[in-house]
């Protein structure tokens, strides 16, 4: 019976062993704890935040605030001693540059209100101040519409609202729970939704109406997108025709539904609305980039690449989007070279342009360096990278990091996050995540990851005019740095690259 047991226990232990993989990680707790002080000690992160936030400013592709950022980024790598500090082209740019000098939005009559209003990006600007009559659309099918032509030339236009305010009694910021954090770990498989059959008959949408202004020459077009005052920010393809369209703003819901009503019952409404933008050729989109060289002679030639965008939305810094994973990136990188680390693999810094408009420059860097998807050819770093990660969900704490369905690295990662489960960061969840820069190297086979943060007030200020520093804890992100320096610190030190998606 006893030998039995022994026998028993033997079979166990060799399956466990082998579910798990060969190797056990090997960490360095001094290096953890080095990294820790460190932050604790000498944090750089509340400089960081005005450099790359008030002293840069709205980072918007291709406008002057992005060339900026581009700047700002450059100079503080240089600062930090890393290695080859260098902005680097990262992919064409079609759209051109687009800035914004003045916006001025009123109603007058019935009586004066400001309205908050966020010019839709490569849209025109106004010929001087536009003053009159506001027109609502009320056609609802494209007959109806179509009996409009030639009325709204040279018109201030309010397009029908879909939208409707509703009372929220949730919290504005929170915070992952238990619950929360375990609901993220649990990885269902579902068969994929089918798509809904197409209807035969096409309604009239809000951009179709949008489109016949344009047509129209419209001289205003006026939005609702937004809320709490502020208005939502998109932006026009002006790319894909080449052609330059009427001035639109998205103005809050608020300020739209109240002249909807006012037109409805029968007041006239009247506004003043200026706004002066300029549009520049030969842009490019670019992305910043340094390093800490590796010093093993076998593999000094991989790379770990750490990751965030400098680019963000117009009319402020982008502080959750992204301003605050640029942040985690470059403190990361300070702390690393503060310590002293002699990598055995390089750890490269990248800052990404043109995220928010297409994924332009992790895109542009995976097709130029990594692998050209198109003609499914393999580029001269494709071999050498061992793991992307990146920062782009707001500016919570991070609790965890999801492998990207790649099972592979669970194990890893549980172990690297040991020395960290004080700070709440343990948990590793398989999903697939996706709509930032890991994607374009995940797509190409490398191992590529995001991690799992706490969502804050993320949905009330990103994409929006008010995502400022003021709602950034600057502690999270010191704590976000101190992961994002662990996590590279044993990527670069492990024997094996990560392994990669089979």
């Amino acid at each position: 019976m006893m030998k039995i047991n022994k026998l028993f226990v033997l079979c166990f232990l060799f399956a466990v062993s082998d579910l798990w993989g060969q190797q056990q990680e090997r960490l360095d707790l001094s290096v953890a704890q080095k990294i820790k002080q460190e932050e604790m000690k000498n944090s750089d992160v509340e400089r960081l935040s005005y450099l790359l936030m008030d002293l840069a400013g709205p980072r918007l592709a291709g406008s002057e605030g992005m060339e900026r950022g581009y700047q700002v980024a450059e100079e503080i790598m240089r600062s930090y001693h890393l290695s080859n500090p260098r902005i680097k082209f990262g992919s064409e740019w079609l759209r051109g540059g687009w800035d914004v000098h003045k916006v001025y939005a009123c109603m007058t009559a019935p009586y004066y209100i400001p309205i908050p209003a966020a010019p839709v990006g490569w849209t025109d600007g106004t010929d001087g101040i536009v003053k009159g009559k506001a027109e609502l659309v009320t056609a609802t099918t494209f007959e109806e519409l179509s009996r409009l032509k030639g009325t709204f030339k040279g018109k201030i236009v309010l397009v029908p609202s879909t939208l409707k305010y509703v009372i929220n009694f949730a919290p504005l910021a929170t915070r992952h729970t238990e619950e929360s954090l375990k609901q993220i770990v649990d990885y269902p498989l579902r068969m994929s939704a089918q798509p809904p059959l197409a209807s035969a008959v096409k309604t009239l949408t809000n951009r179709d109406i949008v489109d016949f202004l344009r047509e129209e020459e419209a001289a205003v077009i006026l939005n609702a997108n937004g809320e709490f005052g502020v208005p939502g920010i998109t932006f026009y393809r002006l790319e894909q025709t080449g052609k330059h369209v009427p001035c639109e703003l998205n103005i809050p819901l608020e300020n739209h539904g109240q002249m909807v009503r006012l037109i409805m019952n029968g007041e006239e409404v009247q506004m003043e609305i200026e706004v002066r933008v300029t549009f520049e050729k030969n842009k490019t989109i670019n992305n910043v980039i340094a390093e800490i060289p590796g010093v093993d002679p076998k593999l000094k030639d991989q790379l770990v690449i750490i990751g965030a965008h400098l680019d963000c939305y117009p009319f402020s810094p982008g502080a959750g989007d992204d301003a605050a994973g640029c942040i985690t990136m470059l403190e990361a990188m300070r702390i690393l070279k503060a310590i002293d680390i002699k990598p055995r693999r390089t750890i490269r810094i990248c800052l990404w342009g043109g995220e928010e408009l297409g994924l332009y420059g992790s895109s542009g860097y995976v097709r130029q360096f990594v692998m050209d998807m198109d003609k499914d050819e393999k580029k001269k770093e494709y071999d050498k990278i061992s793991a992307y990660f990146n920062s782009d969900y707001g500016p919570g704490k991070f609790r965890g990091i999801y492998t990207q369905d790649n099972i592979q690295v669970n194990h890893v990662f549980r172990e690297w996050l040991q020395p960290f489960t004080d700070m709440g960061v343990a948990t590793v969840s398989n999903k697939s995540v996706g709509s930032t820069d890991h994607i374009p190297f995940d797509r190409a086979g490398i191992p590529a990851f995001q991690f799992i943060q706490d969502n804050m007030e993320w949905g009330r200020h990103s994409h929006k005019m008010q995502d400022f520093p003021d709602r950034i804890v600057l502690d999270d992100l010191r704590s976000n740095a101190v992961i994002m320096a662990w996590f590279a610190y044993c990527a670069a030190m492990r024997d094996e690259m990560l392994p990669r998606k089979q």
